[in-house]
C-alpha cells in the first residue's frame, strides 16, 4: 500500500467514527505531526487548557481508557 492508499483508508476509517473522545485523540495526534510553528506559548496554552480540564473534572481513568480501547479493537 503506497502512502496515497494509505492516507484514503484512513480517511476512509476515520468517517466511520462517531466517538467525540477518539475523534479529538486523532486530532490531537495530526495536529502534533501537523504542527510547524508549535511554540513554547502554544505549549503552556496546552498545559493550561489540560489544568482547566483537570479542575472541572474533565477526567477519563486510564482504566476507562483501556476499555475504550478495547471497544475499538471490536469494531
Amino acid at each position: 500500500m503506497n502512502t496515497l492508499e494509505l492516507k484514503n483508508s484512513v480517511i476512509a476509517k476515520i468517517n466511520e467514527i462517531h466517538d467525540r473522545d477518539f475523534l479529538l485523540a486523532i486530532k490531537t495526534i495530526i495536529d502534533a505531526k501537523t504542527s510547524k510553528d508549535y511554540s513554547s506559548t502554544d505549549y503552556n496554552n496546552d498545559i493550561l487548557k489540560a489544568e482547566e480540564d483537570i479542575a472541572n473534572g474533565y477526567l477519563v481513568s486510564h482504566e476507562e481508557i483501556k476499555a475504550k480501547m478495547e471497544q475499538w479493537k471490536k469494531k
